[in-house]
């Protein structure tokens, strides 16, 4: 088969478990492991496949909940995860302590709420200091879930993933 299409594939597979994970922990709120796949996926794969992972996986949650014509939606969403994934790939250049990616994990819970912020209080017309304020409570709980699953998930999905992707490529 050839490499391209084997590669395509492994990629749409990995866009799937990255959505299907969020839609089966979505009766948690800010309670999911896309940070942590999303740092995975930047690791294995590079930033530019991951980039295409992050837009297909917007275009489907916001299609299939409906918010795709919402620009204070999937707006905030593409950027804060296409940031987190950007920032990601220059802090790993740096370090390779588990601790600190996990803690820039925590810093990526903050950044994902913080990005819908001037959205929402843009279209809502909600001041932004109010907005933010009710904000932290969920940046926090998706902060330390990141940290959580990042310390717990990351070495051990790096490992499986980038095994797979040579092994999988190479054939």
């Amino acid at each position: 088969m050839n490499k391209h299409i084997k590669e395509i594939t492994l990629l749409a597979i990995a866009t799937s478990v990255l959505f299907v994970q969020e839609l089966m922990l979505s009766f948690i709120p800010n309670i999911q492991l896309t940070s942590l796949l999303i740092l995975v996926y930047t690791k294995v794969f590079g930033l530019k496949k991951t980039y295409m992972i992050i837009i297909v996986h917007v275009f489907i949650d916001n299609l299939l909940f409906g918010s795709l014509g919402m620009i204070n939606v999937w707006m905030p969403m593409a950027l804060a995860w296409l940031l987190i994934s950007t920032l990601f790939y220059i802090v790993e250049k740096h370090t390779q302590s588990l601790i600190v990616i996990a803690l820039t994990g925590y810093l990526f819970g903050h950044i994902y709420g913080l990005m819908f912020i001037p959205f929402q209080a843009f279209v809502l017309e909600i001041d932004l200091v109010l907005y933010l304020l009710a904000d932290i409570p969920w940046q926090i709980i998706m902060g330390i879930s990141n940290f959580i699953a990042i310390l717990w998930l990351y070495n051990p999905l790096v490992d499986f993933l980038s095994n797979l992707y040579a092994k999988y490529i190479a054939n």
